[in-house]
């Protein structure tokens, strides 16, 4: 597998995870249950992104 895919995927998966935390802060910090609930929910999809990329770079690597 071609080194520098796997450094982009990489970056990408820590830049998905480090967006998701920061959703998870901004959910406990609102009071809005509303939005609370969108920023969890966003938390979810950039969770679910990082399986999937994960998932892909395993597929690269077979």
């Amino acid at each position: 597998m071609p080194s520098n895919i796997q450094y982009l995927v990489e970056e990408t998966i820590k830049k998905c995870q480090s967006s998701a935390a920061d959703m998870r802060t901004a959910a406990h910090t609102t009071d809005n249950n509303a939005a609370r609930n969108s920023f969890e929910q966003t938390a979810q999809q950039l969770e679910e992104c990082v399986q999937k990329c994960r998932s892909a770079l395993n597929q690269l690597v077979k």
